[in-house]
């Protein structure tokens, strides 16, 4: 195998189900003790046709659960997708493996990743920018793309994004632009938000209103109950520029994004290998006997692989030096979290890693896990986002 990727993965799932009416396919379910979820199709891009992504979507999920429960119905419903899942014991993981976006993107870590200037990484190794040192080589205990190595809390990392230019190209993760909606540390806004969550308010901490959406009118919609717009801010990342939660380097223990304690990064929105330029991914075992993931690549995707691997490892030729070995690296993100970056060495791959020989992601799996992520790369990814309308026993 031509490379193992060491990632901690926290696959964050939705689940979907569908039923339309009281049946007795539904009464024998709620004997099991099913689950029905309904989520809301969202598309994409705002200009996204959406009726094409749902019908492609349910076959998707349909697919998904047949690999680990019996007997789940999938069906649409006008823009929502519901899924009827039997057995208590398995809708937890039904509901990692249902309805994820599940897109799988390759970067060049430094190339991409902002300091707070609004400067890349990359462009500022050499001057020795201690802000982008610490974003490339890590700080401390904390690996590059860990909380703590050079990560912001998210309304930090948003505020630098918005403030990049619009940049759409063929290589964009995500399309059109991206809305949110802060409230100030200690609002009343903040206070209202945090009791209709059940928490606490975080002290000094601008708290998420709403968002992220791709258009405003979700955004508004998905304002709490008693807080209107104009006690927020709103904030809009362009087309070009991505906002990343930081990898959880403990996989028991994952952090959810809406948490004050979550942490971001900031990077240009330019893939260099995206997830369907990936074949035949399986769990496998990694040289400890660890469960692993496995895959190769197609035509393009090696090809893609070995030039960025080429121009990593050139760049962290061309950075070290006086004592220094400044390794350069690559990001693996899946929808909007990091899960990992690992180095090039450029002293071992001086010219890059061949794609032939597939690769690894490897750490943090168990046996289930790994197979749970191998069978979402292999069905490949839903071509819209979910969103939870109800979740009811059956």
């Amino acid at each position: 195998m031509g490379l193992s990727v060491r990632i901690l993965l926290l696959v964050v799932v939705i689940l979907a189900v569908t039923g339309c009416g009281e049946s007795s396919s539904t009464t024998e379910l709620a004997k099991l003790g099913g689950t029905k979820i309904v989520y809301r199709a969202i598309p994409l891009a705002s200009n996204a046709p959406l009726s094409p992504a749902i019908d492609l979507a349910v076959g998707i999920i349909r697919k998904r659960l047949a690999a680990i429960v019996q007997g789940a119905r999938v069906a649409r419903v006008g823009d929502t997708i519901i899924v009827d899942v039997p057995g208590a014991e398995v809708t937890a993981r039904a509901e990692k493996i249902a309805g994820t976006t599940a897109r799988l993107e390759f970067y060049d870590w430094e190339a991409n990743a902002l300091t707070p200037n609004g400067k890349t990484v990359a462009s500022q190794l050499q001057t020795q920018d201690q802000q982008a040192l610490q974003i490339s080589q890590g700080s401390g205990a904390a690996a590059p793309g860990d909380p703590g190595a050079g990560s912001m809390t998210l309304y930090d990392a948003v505020t630098l994004a918005s403030r990049q230019p619009a940049k759409v190209s063929a290589d964009n993760a995500r399309l059109g632009p991206q809305y949110y909606i802060f409230g100030a540390p200690g609002s009343a806004a903040c206070a209202t938000a945090a009791k209709a969550q059940g928490k606490t308010p975080a002290p000094g901490v601008h708290c998420l209103l709403s968002g992220p959406d791709d258009n405003q009118q979700d955004l508004l919609s998905g304002l709490p109950a008693g807080v209107s717009a104009s006690e927020g801010q709103q904030l809009v990342v362009p087309p070009g520029t991505i906002v990343l939660q930081a990898a959880d380097p403990n996989a028991s223990k994952q952090t959810n994004p809406n948490d004050p304690n979550a942490q971001f990064y900031v990077l240009k929105d330019h893939v260099s290998l995206f997830g369907n330029e990936i074949t035949n991914p399986q769990q496998s075992t990694d040289p400890g006997g660890n469960p692993d993931v496995s895959f190769s690549f197609n035509s393009k995707g090696g090809k893609a692989f070995q030039d960025v691997t080429s121009t990593i490892a050139h760049r962290g030729d061309l950075v070290s030096g006086l004592g220094q070995t400044l390794n350069q690296h690559f990001a693996v993100a899946l929808d909007t979290k990091l899960v990992t970056v690992p180095q090039i060495d450029f002293k071992t791959y001086p010219d890059g890693i061949q794609g032939v020989g597939g690769a690894d992601i490897t750490g943090g799996f168990t046996i289930q896990s790994a197979q749970d992520l191998a069978t979402l790369l292999r069905i490949r990814a839903l071509p819209l986002n979910l969103r939870l309308v109800s979740q009811t026993p059956l």
